[in-house]
This record gives C-alpha cells, structure tokens and sequence, in this order.
C-alpha cells in the first residue's frame, strides 16, 4: 500500500476513535447530572395538641371550708371584702370569658394529590392536597422576603412572601381541581 493513502487510514481511525472517545464521555457526563425533579417525601406524624392559649381557664376558687372560717383567720383563697364605705354600682359588670372551641384541623390526610413544592421569586412553598383541603407544610421565604399565610377556607390556602420592591402571592387551592397559582408584583 502506498505511503500517502496509509498515512491518511491511520489519521482517519485516530480521528474517529478520538471523536467516540469524546462523545461517548460527553454524553455519560450530560445524562449523570440531567436535571430530576425534586421528589416529595411524606410528613411526619404530628401529635395534634392544644395551643396553649386555648387551654381551659382554672376553676374558680371554691367556698371555704368550715373549718377555715371557724378560726377566723382568712384562707388563701379567701378574699377581704371592700369597706362599707365604698360605694357600689347598682350593676356591676360581669366578665365571663368567652370561649370559641377551636377550629378543627384541616383534613389532609386522606387521599388527594400529596405533596407539592411551589418556587416563587419571594420563596418556596411546599403543600399538601387532600380530598378535603389544603395543608401549609412549609413556607420557606428568600432572602429579604418575609412571609404571612391566611386560609379562609379549608379548601384555600394563600401564601404571601413580601420584599422591600417585590411580593410573591401563592394560593393553593382543591376547587375545582387541585392547583396553585403564583402572582409576582413587584413596586
């Protein structure tokens, strides 16, 4: 074989061997590091207990015992009363402390669509769907952003990152389907 066609058989393999050689570890390289999206993990258990401005107000005292009036002496849950020279109301106002039973949770637990996380420019939210409402798992604002939540309805929930020149308003919602909406303003 002449010198010259060998010579451009050699460099022709060398070339495509090197080309192989590259794309083979270019494209190892871009299908290792493809983008997945972020995968939901389910919540922990949460212990539902009763904030601690809801707990029940103490019992009034009770009335003395005979004993403790017998001495004399005062008890400790005995009160003095006011002076006959104090004038008294003809009605004295009564201050009975109203008590609202608390709104029962959300119910998120029972099938629906799971978990959700929406990015947005002020933060992240991550939710969960259920078949009868919308829990808030986190609310995770940006730097500079604070974040406020409101749920007017079980099956509403709105999330509001705000900045010093931008706000984010993220409302998820099960009616009539499940999907979450993301309104950036900036001012």
């Amino acid at each position: 074989m002449p010198r010259i066609p060998r010579y451009l058989l050699i460099w022709l393999s060398c070339t495509a061997a090197s080309v192989t050689a590259v794309l083979g570890t270019v494209q190892f390289v871009v299908g290792s590091t493809r983008h997945t999206p972020p995968v939901a993990r389910s919540a922990p258990a949460v212990v539902e207990t009763p904030p601690a401005w809801t707990a029940v107000p103490a019992p009034s005292p009770s009335p003395q015992s005979p004993s403790a009036t017998a001495s004399g002496s005062p008890g400790a849950t005995e009160r003095p009363s006011p002076p006959a020279s104090t004038p008294t109301s003809a009605k004295a106002p009564t201050a009975t402390p109203r008590t609202t039973a608390p709104k029962p949770p959300v119910d998120c637990t029972g099938g629906g669509y799971g978990l959700h996380t929406v990015p947005s420019e002020g933060g992240k939210v991550t939710v969960r769907y259920g078949n009868r409402g919308v829990c808030l798992i986190s609310a995770v604002p940006g730097r500079g952003y604070k974040a406020a939540t409101s749920q007017t309805a079980d099956d509403t929930l709105t999330v509001t990152f705000t900045g010093a020149d931008h706000r984010s308003v993220i409302t998820a919602t099960i009616t009539p389907s499940a999907k979450a909406s993301v309104r950036e303003t900036s001012f």
